[in-house]
């Protein structure tokens, strides 16, 4: 199968500079912590060279050749430094930097090591030999940064014709080696090329699946509560009982009607209306929204979502939803009323079925709020004795009276006394 290299315009960056940002950070960040460590390797390889060298040859030419290349030393040393520094993400100078100020060490180095006369290599060749090393490092540690790659390769062929002409090296010679190492250099400049394009994929890919991952997130947050979400990701079964909730139920009045004036389209507009104010409302008052049941919508207090007193927060977003009500119903040019059922003890909650999941309620709370709202007539608010107990003291009601509920039995209802809204 034929190798497809990248095509030139690799060499461009992302359209979009954020993108171009966050893979240039996330390249050279991570990158520099494997240089750093490099450059460390190399310092210790340059030290265990030095001390064979007093081994291997006479005391004087190891003492010079240590000398010659101590400079090597701090460059090293503050390119390690400068790979640690906040900035280094953003200059890719530095790098450039550090690989100039190697080049014309390069010479002098291979000067002292010529005259020990142990290599029996030519100062082309070592120089040449050097260049290469040096570029294989510089391919490795140019992420994310293509063009000044390049700049540094084409350089260094300069730098390599320029030292061979001022050595007097026959034009022969010279050309021989200037060709050999250009062609290395369009080689590990390809190598170089094909890294970043390799990377922008790869970062492109992690980019675009982080970007399905948060929407997922929010469409799970959107589904369930953040608690109950995060106990699903780690596989564990959602089932809780709560001692004292408060539930409210409301439902729309004469909704077939509304649905027939209104048709498909206008039906599910006012109810996009509706359940937004709604939604709005459970933040507003810190209950927690459970679902839509048709022209239904159920809230809890005191359960997953803590609020400081669900009785008194319950009533309030019934009280402020009943204006809403109204607003959409302007809107849309008819009259939208609603009932409430408020109740309040013991439920249980946990999620349920394998597709769309939903966390739900239920037990005798939940059921008593479903009758209460149905117990009144439009804007009526109709709450249990528990919840009455609660709130008496900030709003007024009528008086009690005694009805059975559908699954319940007779039992005290209490509405609030309130004007049309």
């Amino acid at each position: 199968m034929a190798i497809k290299l990248p095509r030139l315009d690799a060499l461009r960056r992302f359209s979009d500079p954020a993108l171009e940002r966050a893979y240039r950070e996330e390249q050279r960040v991570g990158q520099a912590r494997y240089t750093a460590r490099a450059i460390y390797v190399v310092l210790a390889t340059i030290v265990v060279y030095w001390l064979s060298n007093f081994v291997r040859i006479d005391l004087a030419s190891a003492v010079d050749i240590v000398v010659k290349q101590a400079v090597f030393v701090p460059i090293l040393l503050g390119f390690a430094w400068l790979l640690t520094r906040p900035m280094y993400a953003e200059a890719w100078w530095v790098d450039v930097l550090f690989f100039a100020l190697v080049l014309p060490v390069l010479p002098l180095s291979d000067d002292v090591i010529l005259a020990t006369k142990t290599t029996g290599w030519t100062f082309p060749g070592l120089l040449t030999y050097g260049l290469q090393a040096t570029m294989t490092c510089a391919c490795l540690v140019f992420a994310a940064a293509v063009r000044p790659f390049l700049f540094l390769a084409l350089l260094t062929v300069a730098f390599l014709a320029v030292v061979l002409g001022l050595r007097g090296y026959e034009a022969e010679v010279a050309s021989y080696t200037v060709f050999n190492y250009a062609f290395f250099a369009a080689m590990i400049f390809i190598l170089n090329l094909i890294i970043d394009s390799k990377a922008r994929s790869a970062f492109l890919a992690k980019s675009r699946l982080a970007a399905e991952r948060e929407k997922s997130e929010v469409l799970l947050a959107n589904m369930l509560p953040a608690p109950v979400a995060e106990r699903l990701k780690l596989h564990e079964a959602v089932a809780d009982s709560f001692d004292d909730v408060v539930v409210v139920f409301v439902d729309l009045v004469g909704f077939t009607p509304l649905s027939q004036r209104l048709g498909p389209q206008g039906i599910v507009d006012l109810l996009n209306a509706f359940f937004a104010r709604a939604d709005r409302g459970t933040d507003l008052f810190g209950l927690e929204k459970v679902k839509t049941i048709g022209d239904a919508y159920m809230a809890v207090g005191g359960a997953l979502v803590p609020t400081p007193r669900p009785a008194k927060a319950a009533v309030d977003f019934a009280v402020w939803l009943r204006g809403e009500a109204l607003q959409v119903g302007k809107d849309f040019a008819v009259e939208l009323r609603l009932h409430v059922g408020i109740a309040r003890g013991p439920a249980i909650g946990g999620v349920t079925g394998r597709k769309r999941f939903t966390y739900d309620y239920w037990g005798h709370t939940v059921n008593l709020a479903a009758r209460l709202q149905d117990s009144v007539g439009a804007d009526g608010i109709a709450v249990s004795e528990a919840v009455w107990q609660a709130v008496g003291d900030s709003y007024p009601f009528k008086p009690a009276r005694s009805i059975a509920l559908k699954g319940v039995g007779a039992t005290p209802v209490f509405e609030l006394d309130l004007p049309p809204p």
